[in-house]
């Protein structure tokens, strides 16, 4: 009779003891309390109760098994016992970014987009420091936490100027600035939870050290993203100074300088619509800029935009970036 010593047993039928656990685990319902957040509450999906948490300074949630203790962590009662998630999902560089607990959702966070950065976690303050460390200012954000300006940077810094579609400074005249009485102003705009449900916008503009027109400023509008808060900081900028006044913008951000710039040029000869026949983007305030500039034009000033790297060693860039991040925060 031949020996069965060398053959391999045939595979069990039954699942694991641990693969059972984890599908049972994974079809049981959570509650996801939010007892600090833009609408506190109960949840029954971690999606939602992100919605009332990303981008909300001091947010407090936890999830839990028993809707009884989230309705009552919700309303900030000391509950014993909390389900808190084993694994956390650090999205850096994603559509949306943030803090994740579920892999598929993070995994939707991830896909599709170019040069995606995440990793897994077993604790929610290592996957904010990897975020802190991979992200950049609104993946901060919209975590809620602060964003700590670099001591220092070499900062590159490109200097334009549009007067009625004029051409703007080539690079070889960059270093030319005008001999003019000219007033710097920094403009800012910050979105927590940028592109997000929820998301939060606001503008800063700094004129100098405790400057009266010093602003900060909540973004009215359905619309809460970080380019239209940077362009509107822009126009409140020169709402704010008689139109004989020439003025250098300070912005970090490329695409505003762009969209009043060298862009409009074309825009304008397409009576401002794209290739595909739809409305430039963000046209009802690029276009106002524009006005505002033309008028300061005709008044016998000028108008100069120049370029800085973001929360790098400039002072005034800092400043209006803080006033943007207050306004985003404001009620």
């Amino acid at each position: 009779m031949p020996s069965n010593k060398n053959k391999r047993p045939a595979p069990s039928s039954a699942a694991t003891p641990g693969a059972s656990k984890k599908k049972k685990m994974e079809n049981v319902q959570k509650y996801y309390a939010v007892q600090a957040g833009f609408v506190p509450g109960v949840y029954l999906t971690y999606a939602e109760c992100q919605a009332q948490t990303a981008g909300f300074k001091g947010a407090v949630f936890k999830s839990f098994l028993s809707r009884e203790d989230a309705d009552a962590f919700a309303a900030g009662k000391k509950v014993a016992v909390a389900d808190e998630p084993d694994k956390f999902y650090a999205v850096a560089v994603g559509n949306p970014t943030g803090i994740f607990t579920d892999w598929s959702e993070a995994q939707k966070a991830t896909t599709g987009v170019k040069g995606p950065k995440y990793k897994r976690f077993s604790t929610r303050a290592e996957a904010v420091a990897y975020i802190r460390q991979f992200g950049n200012r609104e993946a901060i954000e919209a975590l809620g936490e602060k964003v700590e300006p670099v001591e220092k940077v070499e900062v590159e810094e490109k200097l334009f100027t549009i007067q009625k579609f004029t051409p703007i400074l080539k690079d070889s005249e960059a270093d030319t600035k005008p001999r003019e009485d000219i007033l710097d102003i920094y403009t800012d705009g910050s979105s927590l939870a940028n592109g997000r449900k929820g998301a939060r916008a606001g503008l800063g503009v700094y004129f100098g050290e405790n400057d009266p027109r010093n602003l900060a400023e909540k973004l009215l509008g359905d619309k809460q993203t970080n380019q239209r808060a940077e362009l509107m900081a822009m126009l409140r900028a020169l709402e704010s100074v008689p139109a004989a006044q020439t003025v250098r913008i300070y912005s970090d951000s490329q695409y505003s300088i762009k969209c009043v710039t060298e862009w409009p040029i074309g825009w304008n000869k397409k009576g401002w619509k794209t290739a595909s026949g739809e409305d430039v983007k963000n046209h009802e305030i690029i276009r106002p800029i524009l006005k505002k500039m033309d008028e300061r034009t005709k008044a016998g000033g000028n108008t100069y935009f120049q370029w800085v790297k973001g929360h790098a060693a400039n002072p005034g860039n800092i400043a209006a970036d803080r006033l943007a991040v207050m306004g985003a925060n404001l009620p």
